[in-house]
């Protein structure tokens, strides 16, 4: 072979791969990135969940473990507050506690798993992130739903949270630091003439599954 075909021949096959290694180094991954959230705040949340259900709400983060999901769609959910405490799931409508409805499993269930989540991002500082072509930081894990991937936009604030195997993916917007507040302000009366009907609900804690 002459020299010159060689030389064409190894320009030729080795190219592609060449372009093939810069593209998949294009992303970096760092340790030096941390999500910039406060100790309490809280986000606008629409959840995409299980086969084609969804739901929007406003997700408030008190202290580690102690979250509160205000919804405000569907329509069936409207209106009602679920309060997670670490340990058990607690229902109010109208500021009076009354038993979690079975319409609200569903997005208990992936609910519990974001919460869960974000806690853990926001307390590991050795955690590595890979930055995305757009900026945002993105945090590979697993939780009990699944491998997930938690997005933080170029600022630290939460972005996106998603788990195929559920399928679940929430998308947050209007970020904003607030007042953390005590647990015993989350408690209320259980008793009112204008708390939907219990006929259809049930009680739950924080450790069943997902499904």
């Amino acid at each position: 072979m002459k020299p010159f075909s060689w030389a064409r021949n190894v320009l030729f096959f080795c190219a592609p791969a060449c372009f093939f290694c810069t593209a998949c180094t294009s992303a970096a991954i760092s340790s030096d990135f941390s999500p910039q959230i406060d100790e309490s705040y809280s986000a606008n949340a629409e959840l995409s969940y299980g086969d084609g259900q969804s739901a929007q709400l406003l997700l408030t983060r008190y202290a580690d473990g102690l979250w509160e999901s205000a919804f405000s769609e569907p329509p069936s959910l409207a209106g009602v507050v679920l309060t997670f405490d670490g340990n058990a799931v607690s229902a109010s409508y109208k500021g009076l506690a009354f038993t979690i409805p079975k319409a609200a499993l569903p997005a208990r269930n992936m609910l519990a798993l974001v919460i869960d989540s974000l806690d853990q991002a926001a307390a590991d500082d050795n955690a590595s992130y890979l930055q995305l072509d757009d900026g945002s930081w993105a945090l590979n894990g697993q939780c009990d739903g699944g491998s997930y991937t938690l997005t933080f936009a170029a600022d630290g604030s939460p972005a996106s949270f998603e788990v195929p195997s559920q399928p679940l993916l929430v998308t947050f917007t209007d970020y904003a630091a607030c007042a953390p507040i005590s647990t015993d302000s989350t408690t209320a009366s259980t008793s009112d003439s204008s708390v939907p009907s219990t006929s259809d609900t049930t009680t739950i804690t924080q450790n069943e599954g997902t499904s």
